[in-house]
């Protein structure tokens, strides 16, 4: 399955631990013209993938996961980007 995660860091500071957290994720991918945004393919659910990447943001930030659907999903990528969401169904 595919996982779209996608945050907002309120704090002006790196957060390595969240970027190091998300590519420990089986397959992960990060379109470099979209700065909060990963995708991850993997078999947890958008529960655990949130529950895992929680610890590694501050209480006043943001995270969002939604599971991406062959199909179901629009919009702007680069063409690597596009390949590695489909390669994935």
């Amino acid at each position: 399955m595919v996982y779209l995660v996608t945050y907002d860091l309120n704090k002006v500071k790196d957060y390595p631990d969240l970027y190091q957290a998300i590519k420990r994720m089986p397959n992960w991918m990060r379109d470099t013209d979209l700065d909060s945004v990963w995708f991850v393919s993997t078999s947890m659910s958008a529960e655990g993938i949130y529950n895992s990447l929680k610890p590694h943001i501050d209480a006043d930030d943001r995270l969002f996961v939604t599971r991406v659907r062959s199909g179901e999903c629009q919009g702007w990528l680069s063409k690597e980007g596009w390949r590695w969401i489909e390669s994935r169904y």
